[in-house]
């Protein structure tokens, strides 16, 4: 396998970050229709928060999924900053208009409560017409299937014995997983199922890079092997994740890395 000795870029020379910490926050951007950019449309995810852009003047538009709305007993929009936006709702409770009054650093945060969900949003004050959300609607994740018979949705690739959890990272914390873990033999990376996935590299002991192999489970990045550190990569943003591994793990009997393993009955000699 081709090794690539890229050079560890400034974004991930600052301090090492234990993975119990809170990660730095950053904002959705809803993705821009073909048509006008404007027009935007988010994967709908309790976890994240979705960014408003608008201008003095203008009116934005969040659309919220079918059958909800804020016209009931846990309906609820709250703003960080009254005064400083003017918020409107239609009568059935699923269309919430917003307009920012003044110029001068109105950006604040907005909450919308429904009968289904919760709605993080931050409000922006954007310089250009053009950089503004004329619209922003959801998607939303369908729901998990029943579980097949005899199949495991919540079983740990890294199941063993050994489990060492003692990870640290430091660089582009948008690439970052939300838990890292290894049992001596595979290195599990937990990700939130809506961010893109990185392509993952194995740092050798001379510093040059390698391909990780890896398979994943639901949404865990399950890598073949350890390492004391790994990298991520996309586009620019890089992050880098380490630990330091005292031995232990336990021998694959098995010979398999994904952990299934096929009997044969009554087979006959040929």
């Amino acid at each position: 396998m081709k090794q690539l000795k890229k050079p560890l870029c400034a974004a991930i020379l600052g301090a090492w970050v234990s993975f119990a910490g809170v990660p730095a926050g950053a904002e959705v951007m809803g993705g821009g229709s073909p048509f006008d950019a404007r027009i935007q449309t988010a994967l709908y995810s309790p976890e994240n928060v979705y960014r408003v852009q608008s201008v003095v003047g203008r009116s934005s538009l969040i659309q919220l999924g079918q059958g909800e709305t804020v016209n009931g007993d846990t309906g609820l929009i709250v703003s960080g900053d009254p005064g400083a936006w003017t918020i409107g709702v239609n009568q059935a409770g699923n269309l919430v208009a917003i307009k920012p009054m003044s110029d001068q650093d109105p950006d604040t945060n907005l909450i919308i409560n429904t009968n289904r969900r919760v709605y993080v949003l931050e409000l922006r004050l954007a310089q250009r017409v053009a950089d503004m959300t004329y619209l922003l609607r959801f998607r939303y994740p369908e729901p998990p299937k029943k579980p097949t018979a005899g199949r495991n949705l919540n079983a740990d690739p890294c199941a063993g014995t050994f489990q060492n959890r003692r990870y640290q990272k430091r660089g582009d914390m948008e690439l970052s997983p939300s838990e890292a873990w290894d049992n001596g033999m595979l290195t599990c990376f937990r990700f939130s199922t809506a961010m893109p996935r990185p392509v993952v590299y194995r740092v050798l002991p001379d510093g040059t890079e390698t391909l990780a192999n890896w398979h994943q489970v639901h949404n865990i990045v399950v890598v073949h092997g350890i390492s004391d550190e790994y990298r991520f990569r996309l586009n620019r943003q890089v992050l880098a994740v380490r630990t330091r591994h005292q031995g232990g793990g336990f021998y694959n009997y098995d010979g398999t890395t994904t952990g299934e393993v096929r009997e044969v009955k009554n087979a006959t000699a040929q």
